[in-house]
């Protein structure tokens, strides 16, 4: 029941109530026929005639036989039927042609980052790929040790030899691996493959970049043989600034100078060549393939063996490996392994997301190159799983790598038995030819550590470029602080503040409400928003002007509406009112009178859904505007269920302002409400013309009484 300023009675309080009780009919009819319309299919065969339209029929749900569901759940049967001896061929030339550099890499990472045996780093190729080989969806993926996965473990290593020497560093590493195993496999079996999007590209970039210089830094200790000198207060076992500062301070009166000379032969070499192959396999493009880091390890291996460099020149040697490992599995759920795990668990937790995120960018950009469909959960718990079982033999955590992966598809791999082919390779290598690999002098495998990191910093300012262009200064924020706290302090501050900062962005994105204030184009029927469009005419030098409908607030939600987004929605509206804009500084004094939100009109086009707890907020704000006999319009509500259903049981419809055309709370255009303005402006006014009479006469008037 509404009174005008003079307390007439507009409207008799029977009638109203029974409009309304038949217009909250008809609506919940409508939102139940609508919420069976979402469900099942129309039945109708025929079209009006000369329409052109046609008739499409939806099947039902069907029952998924299991031998449907095996290839899904186990991808290896889904190529298994087809497979052929050509697609073997091409399968064990790419396995072959990545044995030939992965293997010399695997043992620099083991041995020079992460501080651990050689052969937790073999056994890395050998075991994660066969278990991919298995529960991989993408054919070319090949999983291995990755750099910066690395990195972390030895850093882990190194903390934990500082507080108790006594533990040994494989036991650190099957821990780490079977704790990143574990969480992967957890997240796949809960789905939870959606949060590879929380963590940006700039935040990777920031962080790799960051293990690019810290690999680099590193491994010149080992290159100058500084690794043995240990001063007072140990400052290189701190943070990678505090290394530099120990280099500098240790290093010109300390440093090796056989170890340095052979670093530097082999950096060279090594620079030389793939300097060369880069230039030259645009022309040939087999170049690609050849092994340039096997060439150095070779060659370093027969001067190390002719030269003898351990014993004339003190040259430190990978020396023996016992081959014996695979005759003691490990097991990491131990006694002594499990007092590790609530030390080691935010490291192997670190390893897991840092993983995933890797290997989730290689498949997304192998599936977009081979139009696959790449499943994030499958990826979790084929990565998980690969870890788990990998633990078993102490293996350096294995993640899905870009580089190898494009050098296999390269290379002509058709599925992912190229990686048990690596496997089968390397494990030929572990039972025959270590005694040849225990030459490889330990320099050498640091100066491919030093490459590698090298390789990492490449795309960075291509990267900082691209966002200095564009403006995106959140994402060079987000790089700059995790670069600083990585090199500044460690590993796992620097992807931890990382992650805050894209967590941070994440919930400010999703918190702040799209809301947009609407004008015409003056001479038109167009409605814009009107912030962005007085920007472009800036800009652009745009002639059209944007108008106000007077006494009109026209208000835009281009969005679902959540808890996180509608107190935003509550704020930004009274900005709204009190300027006429939505980025207008909120200490700038008003400049819209009060007068002039009469009517306000909710374009809901944008809103897909609406949960209880925003209904309960637009509920509050309705109430508010009812409250200061401002007339509401919903204009766009979407047909279904819980948009319509939640808007009336709520109580909101009831409150807002009825489309006389359809006799229902929604309006379908702009115009549509702009109308319905026009007919309620022009009958308050001539009710406000109209000679009031008395309250007793109209009260009996009006009256139920019989």
């Amino acid at each position: 029941m509404r009174q005008d300023e003079s307390g007439t009675l507009l409207l008799d309080s029977v009638a109203n109530a029974r409009y309304h009780e038949g217009s909250r009919d008809r609506d919940r009819d409508f939102v139940a026929s609508s919420s069976s319309k979402d469900a099942d299919v129309r039945s109708a065969s025929t079209t009006p005639a000369g329409l052109g339209y046609s008739t499409v029929s939806f099947p039902e749900n069907e029952r998924i036989s299991w031998k449907s569901t095996i290839p899904y759940y186990l991808p290896c049967f889904s190529w298994i039927p087809s497979y052929s001896l050509k697609k073997c061929m091409g399968d064990f030339v790419a396995g072959l042609s990545l044995a030939s550099f992965q293997i010399p890499l695997a043992m620099s990472y083991a041995t020079s980052v992460a501080h651990v045996p050689p052969l937790c780093g073999l056994y890395s190729l050998v075991f994660a790929p066969t278990v991919y080989t298995i529960l991989g969806s993408v054919p070319q993926m090949i999983v291995g040790p990755e750099s910066a996965i690395s990195l972390i473990v030895g850093q882990a290593v190194e903390a934990r030899h500082s507080k108790d020497p006594t533990v040994k560093a494989i036991n650190i590493c099957l821990v780490v691996t079977f704790i990143s195993g574990l969480v992967l496999l957890v997240g796949g079996l809960l789905r939870l493959g959606f949060l590879e999007n929380v963590l940006s590209r700039a935040l990777l970039r920031g962080f790799i970049s960051g293990v690019g210089i810290i690999m680099v830094i590193t491994s010149l200790v080992i290159e100058l043989k500084l690794e043995h000198v240990t001063p007072i207060k140990q400052e290189h076992y701190h943070s990678p600034f505090e290394k530099v500062i120990f280099i500098v301070k240790y290093g010109p009166q300390n440093y090796h100078k056989p170890t340095a000379l052979v670093s530097l032969a082999a950096f060279v070499l090594l620079m030389g060549m793939r300097i060369s192959k880069k230039h030259l396999s645009k022309r040939f493009k087999w170049l690609i393939l050849f092994p340039d880091i096997l060439t150095v390890v070779l060659l370093s291996i027969i001067i190390s063996y002719k030269m003898h460099l351990k014993s004339k020149y003190g040259i430190e040697i990978v020396d023996d490996i016992p081959n014996n490992s695979l005759k003691h599995l490990k097991n990491p759920l131990s006694s002594a392994n499990l007092s590790s795990f609530k030390d080691l668990f935010s490291t192997g937790f670190m390893v897991a997301m840092l993983g995933f995120f890797e290997s989730t960018t290689a498949s997304k950009s192998l599936g977009t190159s081979y139009n696959l469909a790449v499943s994030s959960n499958r990826e979790l718990i084929a990565l998980g799983s690969t870890n788990v079982v990998g633990s078993v033999f102490a293996i350096l955590p294995a993640f899905g790598g870009y580089g190898r992966s494009k050098i296999n598809a390269y290379s002509g791999a058709k599925t992912t038995m190229s990686g048990l082919f690596m496997g089968i390779v390397t494990l030929f290598t572990i039972q025959f030819l270590l005694p040849v690999i225990r030459y490889i002098p330990v320099c050498v495998l640091s100066v491919i550590t030093t490459v590698v990191g090298l390789t990492l910093l490449e795309e960075a300012p291509h990267d900082l470029k691209f966002h200095w262009r564009c403006k995106g200064y959140p994402e060079l924020i987000i790089f700059t602080v995790t670069l600083l706290a990585t090199l500044f302090y460690s590993l796992q501050a620097g992807i931890y503040i990382g992650c805050a900062c894209s967590i941070i962005n994440v919930i400010k994105h999703s918190a702040k409400s799209r809301i947009q204030i609407l004008g015409r184009i003056t001479g038109t029927d167009t409605f814009v928003n009107a912030d962005e469009y007085l920007a472009s005419t800036s800009e652009y030098c745009v002639s059209s002007q944007v108008e106000e409908i007077e006494g009109c607030l026209i208000v835009r939600i281009a969005e679902p509406l959540t808890f996180t987004n509608a107190d935003d929605l509550k704020m930004r509206l009274h900005r709204l009112e009190k300027h006429g804009s939505a980025v207008t500084h909120p200490a700038a004094p008003r400049s819209r009178k009060e007068e002039m939100t009469e009517n306000i009109i909710f374009d809901l086009k944008g809103m897909t859904n609406i949960d209880s707890s925003a209904a309960q907020t637009l509920q509050e704000i309705v109430m508010a505007y009812k409250r200061k006999n401002v007339h509401i319009f919903l204009r766009g509500v979407r047909m279904s269920e819980k948009v319509r259903g939640r808007l009336l049981n709520s109580g909101i419809a009831e409150m807002v302002e009825k489309n006389p055309a359809t006799n229902t709370y929604y309006f379908d255009t702009i115009e549509d409400a702009l109308a319905a303005v026009d007919n309620l402006s022009q009958r308050h006014n001539h009710q406000s013309h109209t000679p009031p009479i008395s309250t007793f006469s109209d009260t009996l008037l009006n009256s139920s009484m019989p």
